[in-house]
Formats: C-alpha cells, structure tokens, sequence
C-alpha cells in the first residue's frame, strides 16, 4: 500500500483508507515492529478501557480470554494473505463478565521492501444470543467456510464462503443430503470426519486437498454440537514468509501477556492462574513460598533503577533455575516473587520447603557484577505449609505474614 500514514487521534479517525466509522465500529491499527496498538474511541469503550491509564495493548492482553489465544492466532495468519480475515473471540471484561468481540482485519500498510508495517482492523461487540439473523449475517462475512449439517448427513446451513468454496448456491444444498447435493464427496474424507464427529461426540480437525479446487489446501474442523456437526473450512494454501513473520510477531505478543515484562517469569495474574489450573487438577499446593529481595530500595537508591532492573533480572533467572516442573514462580510486583511447591510423584520423598527456600536463598547469593560494581543480595523468604485443608489464599496469607516475621528477625512457626 503506497498510501502513507496519518495521525491516529481516535476522534473521527481516518485510518488508510476507511471512512469514519459508525458508532457501533471501533477501529485498531497494529505496528508490527514495535509491537504497539493504538485503537479509537469506539474500541476504547467495547474493551472497557476508558479509565484504565495503561497503554492499549497492556489491556487488550489483559481482556483476551486465555482459550480464545489460539484462535487469535489464526486469525493473524489468515490476515496476512488477505483482507477480509474475520473471528468472533472472547474478552474478559472488569468484574469477571464475558463479552464477546468480532474483529476483521481491513488493511495492511507495508514498508518500501514489502515487509508488513502497520495492521488496520475493525471491532464490534456481538452477542451470542442475538436473533438467528443476525448471527447468520455475521457467519456470512467471516472469512472461514461454515456449515451445519445433521447426523444423517442432510445440510441444514451453509455460509456464504461456503458457497464461494462448493461453487453452489444454498438453494441447491439446504435439505439435501450431501452425497445428493455434491456427488463429489461420497467416499471422500468428509465422511469419515463426520462419522468421527458424531461417534466421539467432540471436535475433529485435518488439512486435505480441496475437494472443490484443485491446488488447495483446506484446514477442515467438525464439531459435534446437541445433534449436529458444524463444519468449518480454512483455506491454509499461502503459507510464506509474510504469514510467518505476522505469525511469529503474534505468537510473541501473546507470549508475552503471560510473562512479566521486566524478569521473563510469570506475571502476578498468570501466576495465580496457572496455581489455581493445577490446584484443580491435582490439588492444593504443598506449600507457598513468598519471597522478597532484602533492602532493595537502597540498591536502586545508591546504584540506580536501572542496575537495580538488571538485580532483578537476574535474581529471577537464578530463582528460575532451582524450581523444578513441580514449582510454579512469579513475580507478583516490585521486588517480591511467590513460589507454589506442587507435590512430585516422580521423587521417592516429598521436598521440604525449608530445604527450597534454603536452595533459593543461597542461588541469590553470589555476587552480581554490573559494570564497576559488585552487588550481594540476600533473600527474606516466608512459608506456608498445607496441611491438607488450606485454600490459596489461606497459604497466600500466611506466607505473606512469615515473610514479614523473617524480615522483622522475628523466629516463625507456620500456623494453621
């Protein structure tokens, strides 16, 4: 796109080539190198932004529901071969309430050399209960194939990618059967994938050559849903460098709304998280540690908060090294990190948590040289022990409060 970039204000915008949008429209605009986001007033309101100071992709990672990440990551790939890219995914919005967004990519500004600069989209909040035409509007500007048929193989829906794919209008498909409808695919894959559908009562996904035409390959998903199969068709033919790269820089973006920007380690929210996923799974942790660099502030202080970014770096990274897979770490904000202790059945005896802590104090304890000063740090640790009965924040709780004792040199004896 040779049109050069214009000011992005968020009041009547102007973005490449898309006129102001209604008021049920907000518009985002992705730079790719640098990976910011800017959106406008409309997107501001639909992501529940509007009092939040932070920059606008800090709470778009924030929104986007954890299960919805890799369908975002489709999208982005699908947006690199052509305009017209569209998903419905879900955002979490303040207080816990789920909304649900439809997004389409519209625009790609490219560099002199062709690599991909600027992604321009549109959103709109949709709900899932909206009347059967609205929803059947929207499944027909998507960009992926979609269909429904029941367990008899009769076609009951056909969106209007998928006629472009079967080359057939939807008069000449609803209420026929399939093998009627389209001769082509009897015997063909699509049986067995229905079958499979309906015989695992779940999801079925592969990549075939298209039936319809020839040279292409098709990402082909059935879902068995309270007596039906939908279907859904993704042409995934272009794989190139461009779709890589958008890919790549995607893959990242989402990556990095898990991770805390400054040490790499989990971040507090993904922290409590992933506890709480494998509390459920397995239990409870056995134990909680809180963990806290002593006098920090006067490392920032006396060398700078810049040296003192690097000690936290690299007290993370040292933590990182002594946690197993059954530890889980994070830093929950400043200079404080929380470690879960999981039970590992692969280990003849249950690891004292002391003897973690000890490890942890002791990994912190060689020197740390940055440019012409040499710095030693000491860790103040508090623990928790489950007993069996504790919940998170119990163990939360009383880590925290054996963390304080341990800096106040205060003997502690976990209590229940």
């Amino acid at each position: 796109m040779a049109e050069s970039r214009r000011e992005f204000t968020g009041l009547g915008p102007r973005v490449s080539d898309i006129d102001a949008h209604t008021a049920s429209i907000g518009i985002t605009r992705f730079r790719i190198a640098d990976g910011l986001l800017e959106w406008d007033a409309r997107a501001t309101d639909i992501f529940a932004a509007g009092a939040d100071p932070r920059p606008p992709i800090d709470i778009w990672r924030d929104r986007v529901h954890p299960d919805d990440a890799q369908l975002l990551v489709d999208l982005y790939g699908d947006a690199s071969e052509n305009i017209g890219a569209e998903c419905i995914y879900r955002i979490v919005l303040p207080g816990g309430s789920i909304g649900h967004v439809l997004t389409r990519s519209v625009s790609i500004e490219y560099t002199p050399d062709g690599t991909p600069e600027v992604l321009t989209g549109v959103v709109s909040r949709v709900h899932p209960h909206e009347p059967t035409h609205q929803l059947s509007a929207a499944l027909d500007s998507v960009s992926l194939g979609f269909a429904i048929f029941d367990t008899d193989l009769i076609i009951r829906y056909v969106n209007a990618q998928t006629e472009h794919h079967l080359g057939a209008h939807r008069s000449e498909l609803l209420g026929r059967h399939l093998h009627e409808a389209l001769p082509t695919t009897k015997g063909s894959y699509f049986d067995d994938l229905h079958r499979d559908a309906v015989r695992t009562r779940g999801e079925i996904r592969i990549e075939v050559p298209s039936l319809f035409i020839p040279g292409t390959i098709m990402e082909v998903t059935a879902n068995y849903v309270d007596g039906v199969v939908a279907v859904s068709f993704r042409d995934i033919t272009a794989v190139t460098v461009t779709m890589d790269h958008l890919l790549g820089a995607y893959r990242e973006l989402l990556s990095a709304s898990r991770l805390d920007d400054l040490t790499g380690v989990l971040n507090r929210a993904a922290l409590f998280e992933r506890i709480d996923r494998i509390s459920t799974e397995i239990g409870a942790p056995a134990a909680v540690l809180f963990i806290d660099v002593d006098d920090f502030k006067t490392i920032n202080d006396t060398h700078g908060h810049l040296i003192g970014d690097q000690v936290l770096r690299i007290t993370a990274a040292r933590l990182s090294e002594q946690c197993g897979t059954n530890i889980v770490l994070g830093r929950i904000g400043g200079d404080e990190f929380v470690a879960a202790l999981f039970p590992d059945t692969e280990l003849g005896s249950p690891v004292d948590p002391a003897d973690i802590a000890d490890c942890l104090r002791i990994a912190a304890r060689a020197p740390i040289q940055l440019m012409k000063c040499t710095i030693n740090i000491e860790l103040s640790i508090g623990i928790a022990r489950n007993t069996g009965l504790s919940t998170l924040e119990d163990l939360l709780t009383r880590a925290d409060i054996a963390l304080y004792e341990a800096k106040a040199g205060i003997r502690h004896i976990d209590r229940q």
